[in-house]
């Protein structure tokens, strides 16, 4: 018999080759170990090797982003936000419907009730993460709130920072992703007198708000003028607490708008902290987002300032962002003031104290109430055109008037956080600008800013950011930010 024709010939020969096989595979499986070990390392801590947040600052969004998709220097903007895992921004407005009627509002403020359609825009943008608390939370009441909580579910957008109570508002939520989950947390320190969401209780029903963090201020007076106003307390019968006699020595007046409290001090000054009870929820939630999630991001709406310093956080948020990461925040993000500020790397965490304007059309808002008009002295018969001209005006505070001083409204960046492992490593920074000088329809939405425009927004940010021992690199028209391990 042939050996061709032997039984279990064929079968000896497929096992030969199957051992020939397997012996190459265990050699290349040795080779490959030292490159397969960090991957499989890092799978194990449930942590990729690099994650992406994006961060952006306000968008008050009335029109379109759609209709931009053939101009390159807006979907430059869209793609750097499409670059994060989980991209971040502060819805300022409600999705208020007809019904809702408007609450009472400050002097020169506007009304925001933006279309559910632009809900889709900016997820279309790539945003996927939405703080909601802010001054505008509650420009149509609780119902103009409750119909935004309505959009945002329908949508199934993750958004944080309103509810219809308290709990609810102070809740994380979370954003499950392919490189981690994401938990977002959201709160403001700027709002009225009906803007904090009310704590339910066993017999009675919540408040629908937003998740507030109030402050105190302390007014630092010299000896003579602390003296001064005791004696005006004292003549005009003004309620309020006596002079304490301890050192340093306090007083505190019901005046206009709520009690002012002064204490003496050999330096003037405004000093202002975090109410206690207030920073101990947010932190509680922080930390409870901390045990539920890969990443951590706090956002916090606050037009606050230092005394005198538009472009410089109040004390009282820095106190909040350096409990938050001390709490488990990852990054912390703020807007409000409609201008940069500066950044602080925090024990290894990101601090972004403002990231001023992403989409800016305020003044394209409609339409408004009868508060709008009334203090500039315009009747029934005037025309939105009209309000918003008289509220921009050279001299007015509100929004940005039409004057050299206020381009700072119209730039800003889009924050490239990466995480390596399982901490920050690097920030990048994409300078953008929103079409100061131009026309009321054509200015508002976000375009990569032209080289020059970039270096001065980045070397302004540089100079911010030095206050808090920050360096940034600028690198091809891109801020870089190293993260020290």
């Amino acid at each position: 018999m042939s050996k061709l024709a032997r039984p279990g010939f064929f079968q000896g020969k497929v096992w030969a080759r199957r051992r020939r096989g397997c012996v190459m595979l265990a050699l290349a499986g040795v080779a490959l170990l030292p490159l397969l070990l960090p991957l499989v390392a890092a799978g194990q801590k449930g942590s990729p090797p690099e994650f992406h947040l994006t961060v952006a600052g306000d968008s008050i969004i009335v029109t379109s982003a759609t209709v931009r998709q053939n101009d390159p220097g807006f979907m430059g903007v869209v793609n750097a936000v499409r670059q994060g895992d989980a991209a971040a921004i502060n819805f300022e407005g409600t999705f208020a419907s007809r019904d809702a009627s408007p609450a009472t509002g400050t002097r020169g403020q506007t009304w925001v009730a933006s279309d559910p359609e632009r809900l889709k825009d900016l997820q279309w943008m790539g945003f996927n993460l939405f703080s909601a608390a802010n001054n505008h939370s509650l420009n149509f009441g609780a119902r103009g709130l409750l119909d935004t909580v309505r959009v945002f579910k329908e949508a199934r957008a993750v958004y944080a920072g309103i509810g219809e109570n308290l709990g609810e508002a102070r809740a994380p939520s979370f954003l499950s992703t392919a490189h981690g989950r994401v938990a977002l947390l959201s709160g403001s320190t700027t709002f009225g007198a009906e803007g904090p969401a009310g704590q339910a209780r066993p017999d009675m029903r919540g408040r629908p708000g937003l998740s507030a963090l109030h402050h105190q201020t302390r007014y630092l007076v010299d000896p003579a003028t602390f003296e001064t106003l005791r004696k005006m307390k004292q003549d005009l019968q003004i309620t309020g607490e006596q002079a304490n006699p301890a050192s340093p020595p306090t007083l505190r007046l019901n005046w206009e708008g709520g009690p002012v409290t002064f204490e003496s001090s050999g330096k003037p000054g405004v000093v202002t902290s975090a109410d206690p009870r207030d920073l101990a929820d947010l932190t509680h939630s922080i930390r409870d987002a901390r045990e539920m999630a890969n990443y951590v991001v706090v956002y916090i709406h606050s037009h606050e300032q230092a005394p005198g310093l538009l472009e410089a956080p109040a004390g009282f948020l820095m106190q909040y962002a350096h409990a938050a990461v001390d709490a488990g925040a990852d990054v912390f993000a703020a807007s409000g003031p409609h201008v940069l500020r500066g950044i602080e790397i925090y024990k290894g965490k990101v601090i972004l104290y403002s990231l001023g304007n992403f989409i800016f059309e305020n003044d394209l808002a409609v339409p408004q109430p009868t508060d709008l008009y009334q203090p500039f002295g315009l009747g029934l018969d005037a025309l939105p055109s009209e309000v918003m001209n008289a509220r921009s005006d050279p001299g007015n505070t509100f929004g940005c008037p039409r004057d050299d001083k206020s381009q700072w409204c119209w730039e800003s960046v889009v924050a490239d956080v990466v995480f390596r492992g399982d901490r920050p490593a690097e920030v990048r920074l994409t300078p953008i600008a929103l079409g100061y000088g131009e026309k009321r329809p054509d200015r508002g939405y976000p375009r990569l800013a032209d080289p020059a425009n970039a270096t001065r927004i980045l070397e302004r940010l540089q100079k911010l950011s030095n206050a808090f021992g920050t360096g940034i690199v600028i690198r091809n028209g891109v801020g870089i930010i190293t993260i020290e391990k």
